[in-house]
């Protein structure tokens, strides 16, 4: 819809881009943003006022066009179940279910690394219902069978990294369990004692908070997101980290803190020694400087 509407006008993504600059007074929407919406990869939920406006078009339509695809996914009320009160991936009373090791850890985490790269070339609404059939039989295997410490360990990473590309999936198909998901995956991620997942997922949440209205919620957890990583984590996690509090600080308004946050950012890149986990193979210093631009 917003391609049809763009080009009926004879816009450039570069010039629906600007438009929403000075209709907002805001720049931080570039032509990438402009392109991940028309192909699906993000809801522009908080510019749907300014979009109305520039494109001449009422905000009831833009809104209910956000929602027109997206089928319902029979996958809520099966998941919760499996999400008792207090930690998410707490184990079932009895274990009684079979045994797995660490290769069925291993391929879960490749499934997850293969629906990291399918979001890369698919739309939001393609992938909801594959990730949430797979971060649902994660979760089942982690607290259905019996495994030794050490798996134990892997198959909680697995679901934290399940978790957190099934809540950027469903925060880009503006799918009502995506702060759930997320906190699925740091309960996973906290008890995994892997710091780094638990950052990913933390800035993710914010990210997720900042674009639908809650900025100082989402700037308070992605800045923790720094913290929760600490400095010994691979340079490019911290980038991704210290990036994403330079976003939501930019959304706040706090200047000098988004640009200390982006100085951080390029800093552990040049700090980074290689180390960083299959999660983090996107970032790099040039999409680093792509990110910038949009800050």
């Amino acid at each position: 819809m917003l391609r049809r509407l763009r080009t009926g006008r004879g816009w450039s993504q570069a010039r629906l881009a600007d438009a929403l600059c000075v209709a907002s007074g805001r720049s931080t929407v570039t032509r990438h943003d402009v392109s991940r919406w028309e192909r699906g990869k993000r809801v522009p939920r908080v510019w749907l006022p300014y979009l109305a406006e520039v494109l001449d078009v009422p905000r009831e339509e833009l809104e209910h066009a956000t929602i027109a695809e997206v089928e319902p996914v029979p996958v809520t009320e099966t998941l919760a179940s499996l999400l008792p009160p207090g930690s998410a991936v707490a184990p079932l009373a009895a274990r009684t279910g079979r045994r797995v090791g660490r290769t069925t850890a291993v391929d879960l985490a490749a499934r997850a690394h293969g629906l990291r790269l399918a979001d890369d070339v698919l739309a939001g609404g393609d992938l909801i219902g594959p990730v949430f059939r797979e971060l649902d039989g994660a979760v089942r295997i982690l607290r259905g069978s019996t495994h030794s410490d050490a798996v134990r360990r892997e198959l909680l990473r697995a679901v934290g990294e399940l978790a957190q590309i099934a809540g950027w999936v469903a925060g880009d198909a503006a799918d009502p369990r995506t702060e759930q998901t997320y906190r699925l995956g740091l309960d996973a991620a906290r008890e995994a004692g892997d710091k780094p997942l638990a950052a990913q997922l933390a800035g993710s949440l914010g990210y997720h908070l900042v674009n639908n209205g809650r900025v100082a919620d989402g700037v308070a957890l992605s800045v923790a997101a720094v913290a929760e990583a600490g400095p010994d984590a691979p340079g490019k996690t911290r980038a991704l980290f210290h990036d994403r509090a330079a976003w939501a600080q930019t959304q706040a308004g706090d200047a000098q803190a988004a640009m200390r946050s982006l100085g951080a950012a390029h800093e552990a890149m040049a700090d980074d020694s290689g180390d960083a986990p299959e999660w983090a193979y996107w970032v790099n210093e040039a999409e680093l400087e792509v990110l910038d631009a949009t800050r």
